[in-house]
């Protein structure tokens, strides 16, 4: 179950009722899975509504989870991005009724987006809807000790009737000439109408939309300093054998949080080394950064703890580790969809990082990795170690700033090494080689003693002679549609440009990547 974007934990009474999301933002389209919803959840956390925003993929035959029936019951609303593809699993049509049924006896209020389908189509939806309740039926049969036959034609006249239903509604239509942004924001000025929250005259300023963009501008958290006794006793006293990793910072362990709201939470705990004079700095800069910014493809930060020279940060925990791990890993099974879609995770990290934190600034990663990708249980990514961090002009022509060189080597941006002068582009440099690391299946430098296998230096060689199928990772080599890997590749060699004038803006590359997505998409027919 993917987690929650949640803008506020605060709950909502309403006529005696305490709710904890003001929106569940419901889809299962592929077609809208990587622009237009979260574009919507975005603007709808930028003017402080709540949402719970459940971002899974269509699964054949499987029943709604528990998480979401819990979370449709604590909401005040649900958003329904209806589209072509909406009704592919009996999954989403179980979501359906249920949202339909609190609508009844709730007066919980329900608003269709019909995403380029009109709504008479949704009554039918014929193709997914057929195979939707052809898969449904193989599963009841399989079940057919404990769900009789007319209990299974009880359930899928429900499923006919609630998209009947659902039609009907007052909605909205994205459909035509008018702009998606301009569609969301009526939406997001309809839900505050109608959940009777404050005017809003307009969205604030420093939000921008775009429907390529995936960005969540959110309410500032709050951190909370944790009791060094609570985190010893998360990790049994910072025992070895929860240590799953250390670096420059320190040593990093795994535990299981019970503290405040947080009850049998894994939670990742990251511990200063006391002696270690650049980890104070570290520190205070993570602590900042992950404190005033947050998208879900950035690691969430819990809490920290700064007493007695002992630094901490606590994290969610992820729990498939970082992505260098399977790059090394020979047994690794993550697929090149599941690879492409990492990497689109992190671009849309690094575009949020550079062009949405704030209207006058905006924040260089300075050590894109890797090691530094982290994924969860769904496989998403989180950009995390932000120690090394700086803050930036934004809206000027080659802004820059200048500091002492930083990062890691082979994923040092040349430029900025040569000359200090620290720019957008020095992450975007950093990415692409993290993007031949994904597709050769390799991590950094090939071999210390040959600096021509260094893979910045041999991953651009291949590409320039035409050889990148000779080191496209064999694990996925036969999955890759060829129009695919020769779209990624050329993004990967464009960030790897000597001068950053050359180098795509970030938004570009994910720009780039999402096509190269929807192509391979498309051959696999999904």
């Amino acid at each position: 179950m993917a987690l929650p974007e949640l803008a506020s934990s605060s709950s909502s009474p309403i006529d005696g009722h305490t709710y904890t999301y003001d929106v569940f933002l419901c889809f299962r389209g592929v077609d809208t899975r990587y622009n237009f919803t979260d574009h919507l959840n975005n603007a709808l956390v930028a003017a402080n509504i709540t949402t719970f925003f459940s971002d899974e993929k269509i699964e054949m035959g499987v029943d709604l989870k528990p998480d979401l029936e819990s979370a449709i019951k604590a909401s005040r609303a649900s958003v329904i991005v209806l589209s072509i593809n909406f009704a592919a699993s009996t999954w989403c049509l179980d979501e359906l009724v249920l949202i339909l049924e609190q609508r009844r006896i709730s007066n919980h209020i329900v608003v269709p987006i019909f995403y380029h389908v009109e709504p008479i189509h949704v009554r039918k939806l014929q193709s997914s809807f057929e195979n939707a309740m052809a898969m449904h039926s193989q599963r009841m049969e399989m079940e057919i000790d404990t769900v009789n036959k007319s209990h299974r034609a009880q359930k899928i006249d429900g499923f006919k009737k609630a998209l009947a239903e659902v039609a009907n509604l007052k909605g909205m239509l994205v459909y035509g000439d008018k702009r998606e942004s301009e569609v969301i924001q009526d939406i997001v000025k309809d839900l505050k109408r109608r959940l009777n929250l404050s005017s809003m005259s307009s969205l604030p300023q420093d939000v921008r939309f775009h429907p390529e963009l995936v960005m969540c501008r959110m309410k500032q958290p709050n951190h909370p300093e944790i009791p060094l006794q609570a985190i010893k006793y998360c990790t049994d006293d910072f025992n070895e054998k929860n240590m799953i990793g250390k670096g420059g910072f320190g040593k990093v362990y795994k535990g299981i949080l019970t503290w405040g709201d947080h009850v049998n939470k894994p939670v990742t705990v990251k511990r200063l080394e006391i002696n270690n004079n650049q980890g104070n700095k570290e520190f205070n800069t993570e602590l900042k950064m992950l404190s005033q910014y947050r998208h879900h493809n950035i690691v969430t930060l819990i809490g920290f703890c700064n007493v007695n020279n002992d630094m901490i940060l606590v994290y969610e925990y992820a729990s498939n580790g970082s992505l260098d791990k399977h790059l090394l890993n020979p047994s690794s099974q993550l697929s090149w969809l599941q690879l492409l879609k990492i990497c689109i995770d992190v671009a849309s990290a690094l575009e949020y990082l550079h062009n949405h934190v704030a209207k006058k600034h905006r924040i260089i990663h300075r050590d894109i990795k890797s090691a530094n990708i982290l994924l969860d249980e769904n496989w998403n990514a989180k950009l995390a170690d932000f120690g090394l961090a700086k803050i930036g002009l934004a809206n000027q022509q080659n802004s820059n700033v200048i500091t002492n060189v930083a990062g890691t080597f082979g994923y040092i941006d040349p430029q900025y090494g040569r000359t200090g002068f620290l720019t957008k582009e020095s992450d975007v440099y950093s990415f692409g080689v993290v993007l031949f690391e994904v597709l050769c299946g390799r991590v950094g430098c090939v071999d210390y003693n040959d600096e021509r296998k260094f893979l910045f230096h041999y991953a651009p060689t291949c590409y320039k002679n035409g050889d990148m199928e000779k080191i496209v990772d064999q694990r996925i080599r036969k999955d890759i549609n060829p129009i695919t890997l020769l779209k990624f590749s050329a993004t990967a060699y464009q960030c790897l440009q000597e001068t950053r004038e050359h180098r795509p803006t970030i938004d570009e590359v994910v720009f780039q990547l999402k096509e190269a997505m929807k192509i391979q998409l498309e051959d696999e027919n999904l």
